[in-house]
């Protein structure tokens, strides 16, 4: 029998948006029993984290702004979903101080994963959650990868997995043989 959280209760009264394309947070969001409604942002992702003083207030920022959007979208057009509540999030993997966001191509998702081998990099969340009042918190996971051969990075590029992923990998499929270790959520890492 599921546990009755009464955090899942207090939502399953309210009209919750996930301001999302991603199919790893539709799923993780489905199994803690949540009903939602998705709406994904129109604006294209433009902020730049060289614009903030850490990774960490850019990804916040950047939930921010995908959840205000969609809000203000919902409130505007009758053909999208009352909303009660909004949830935006934005995930960057960190490392050197450099944010790596989604591959463009493959040389790129390539470079992502020569510089992620055999090094410990962060994976930071930062979510939005807007209702009556707003929420916002940045989630960091330390990962290490073993040492990556470049053989391996291009089978790994040519199965096409890390296109939509930050970072060019997700920890939840074929990249878990990269993982040395992992401090803090696993669910962080998920993207």
């Amino acid at each position: 029998m599921p546990i009755d959280w009464p955090l899942l209760r207090f939502l399953s009264k309210k009209k919750v948006i996930l301001a999302s394309a991603s199919p790893r947070r539709r799923e993780i969001l489905t199994d803690m029993g949540l009903v939602f409604e998705v709406v994904t942002t129109l604006k294209p992702d433009e902020n730049n984290p060289l614009a903030y003083e850490s990774p960490a207030e850019y990804v916040k920022d950047t939930a921010r702004m995908k959840a205000k959007e969609v809000l203000e979208r919902c409130q505007a057009d009758r053909s999208l979903p009352d909303a009660d509540i909004v949830i935006g999030a934005d995930t960057v993997v960190v490392i050197d101080g450099h944010v790596l966001e989604k591959p463009r191509d493959d040389n790129h998702a390539e470079a992502m994963l020569q510089k992620l081998s055999g090094r410990t990099h962060e994976v930071l969340t930062g979510v939005c959650v807007l209702g009556p009042c707003e929420r916002t918190f940045v989630e960091t996971t330390r990962v290490t990868f073993s040492e990556i051969d470049a053989d391996t990075i291009k089978a790994y590029v040519a199965s096409r997995e890390p296109f939509d992923k930050a970072g060019a990998y997700g920890i939840q499929g074929e990249a878990s043989l990269f993982v040395q270790s992992i401090e803090g959520d696993y669910w962080n890492v998920v993207n």
